[in-house]
């Protein structure tokens, strides 16, 4: 992967018919990311604060793009990093001026002990299956080819924003073509980045919800085009099915369920922490979450379906084990990506039971991605189409019919 460089100047651009997207003057930017990923990188940064494992540093865009880098090229699970400067803007400045930057790090160094707050085993068979006799891979297929298509579906780029309009009309045509009254959408801004989060509500109730999601965004095509393909367009696509099957079927719940496509979660999970707070504004509880971030790369056509242990819920991890096993009949494996590695991490670090199923072992993911290589002919859909059999058996399960 290549640390795309930002541009300051588009006057001398006027006569390109290319679309680059210019970007704003390098802003600061208030960062936790772990020691093991810090060592790699080549950036001015400031260390605010550190703990055993995380550092809490400034730095600007350039050091963005670093840590990008960074985290792309590990060969050990180290993971990711958080751009929490919303969070710091909000919540650092309430702590004791004297420590606050101390204190505001400790709440990223040990994630809340959650507990559960819903029975998790196996009631809805007949359901279940029902609905996975409806699935529809062709779908899925040409609803990536239409994602990757996009120069890029960058954060801070208009596509960026397409990309997340077009989602949410989508689902707004499925509930109406359908006749459902009982679906909501809505987008949730991402503070100075131009791409929202969508966030589909299917169901009225207001007892604890489902959420299944997946990130919209790609990096930036300033140098090159990125499709994103599989980072993560088959997330994207594959929640995306999960919405058109749970339309369709005329099938209503006791449980709400909240689909959500997060906006900029390659430079440091920005969105899904927007969400996160939204919901905490608004008061809106969560059983369970699931995080589909990249779905399509089988290793060396290997079926194998793989959960991460790390900064997610133990006892739901075991649950998800329990549902592949029960309606997908692949095999699963375990492995760990290390700190914040996708959007889980901003539900876990509030206090919320979360979930990754994921494509591949940490060291036999898709090596194209982050580049222009990231396209759809490395891909298959029988293993993209798996996961949305198993985000359709969570969905059920947990929301549980009510017809």
């Amino acid at each position: 992967m290549q640390i795309f460089k930002k541009l300051m100047i588009i006057s001398l651009l006027s006569s390109f018919h290319c679309a680059i997207y210019a970007e704003p003057a390098s802003t600061q930017h208030r960062v936790v990311a772990p020691k093991c990923l810090l060592k790699k990188i080549n950036a001015t940064y400031t260390t605010l604060a550190s703990s055993k494992n995380l550092h809490f540093i400034e730095t600007n865009d350039a050091g963005i793009d670093a840590l990008i880098e960074a985290k792309q090229n590990q060969t050990t699970p180290c993971g990711g990093f958080m751009d929490v400067t919303h969070a710091w803007e909000n919540d650092g400045k309430k702590m004791n001026a004297n420590h606050n930057a101390k204190s505001f790090l400790a709440a990223y160094e040990t994630f809340p002990k959650t507990s559960l707050t819903t029975s998790y085993s196996i009631k809805y068979p007949t359901e279940v299956a029902t609905l996975l006799k409806q699935s529809n891979p062709p779908y899925m297929w040409t609803r990536l080819q239409g994602l990757s298509s996009y120069k890029d579906r960058y954060s801070r780029s208009d596509n960026g924003v397409k990309a997340a309009q077009e989602i949410k009309a989508e689902v707004e045509a499925m509930a109406k073509n359908h006749g459902r009254d009982d679906v909501s959408t809505y987008f949730v801004t991402t503070g100075s980045y131009k791409q929202p989060s969508v966030v589909v509500k299917i169901g009225t109730s207001n007892q604890p919800g489902v959420v299944i999601g997946a990130h919209i965004d790609t990096l930036s095509s300033t140098f090159e085009n990125k499709p994103g393909a599989d980072d993560d367009g088959s997330g994207t696509v594959t929640v995306l099915e999960v919405a058109r099957t749970l339309l369709s079927s005329g099938m209503h719940f006791n449980k709400p369920i909240y689909l959500i496509w997060y906006a900029a979660e390659e430079v440091g999970l920005v969105g899904s922490q927007y969400v996160v707070d939204d919901f905490k504004q608004k008061n809106i509880p969560v059983s369970a979450v699931m995080q589909f971030d990249m779905t399509a790369y089988a290793h060396k056509n290997d079926l194998t379906m793989w959960l991460y242990d790390d900064y997610t819920n133990k006892e739901l991890t075991a649950y998800v084990e329990t549902l592949i096993n029960t309606y997908v009949k692949t095999p699963v494996k375990h492995d760990k990506c290390g700190y914040a590695c996708s959007d889980h991490a901003s539900w876990t670090q509030k206090g919320y039971n979360a979930s990754m199923p994921f494509e591949a072992s940490f060291r036999t993911d898709n090596p194209d991605i982050h580049t222009s290589r990231d396209t759809m002919e490395k891909l298959s859909l029988a293993h993209m189409t798996n996961f949305a059999k198993l985000g359709l058996a969570f969905a059920v399960e947990l929301a549980e019919p009510s017809n």
